[in-house]
């Protein structure tokens, strides 16, 4: 099979980063992951997780929950082998750790480029985690620090090169 693996170059560096007028955008290292689907109440308390959260709503690190469906959600600083994933207890579980980057977005004007990227009205809430930012699906919470978007890895050049290009961050 043809290796594809530089058409969609991630950041130079670990530790990319944007820097601007009171905005900063910066690739977290890796989190651990875990992708579910079913009983989402059973994964949490065999977890000891906090119910898992919507779109904008603030989390606690370094583990938390992620509501992106009726009957899924992504938990965060939880490991799990590959081995181990699969069906078992009532759930399905898929490793995200590899699949998913988190981009920490913080300082003043962090709710502008929120507002760029989205149509939603961040007073408006959701019960799901997920969204359409700058035209890529992905997952958008709160934490001390500003903004948090869990991001399929292989569009963070693509972002990077967004948010560059609305003038916010340069």
């Amino acid at each position: 099979m043809l290796d594809r693996s530089g058409f969609w170059p991630a950041p130079s560096t670990p530790d990319a980063r944007l820097v601007g007028d009171s905005l900063d955008v910066r690739l977290l290292p890796p989190l651990p992951q875990v992708m579910v689907s079913g009983d989402l109440t059973g994964f949490l308390a065999r977890h000891d997780l906090s119910p898992a959260v919507g779109l904008l709503a603030p989390v606690t690190q370094p583990r938390y929950a992620l509501r992106l469906a009726r009957n899924r959600m992504l938990a965060v600083g939880v490991a799990q082998d590959h081995a181990a994933s699969g069906w078992a207890e009532g759930v399905a579980t898929t490793p995200m750790t590899g699949a998913l980057a988190v981009l920490q977005i913080s300082g003043q004007r962090r709710m502008d480029l929120f507002a760029r990227a989205s149509a939603i009205d961040p007073k408006a809430g959701s019960p799901s985690a997920a969204l359409n930012f700058a035209g890529v699906t992905a997952a958008l919470c709160q934490d001390d620090e500003g903004l948090r978007l869990h991001v399929d890895r292989s569009l963070v050049s693509y972002l990077f090169d967004w948010i560059t290009a609305t003038g916010m961050a340069v």
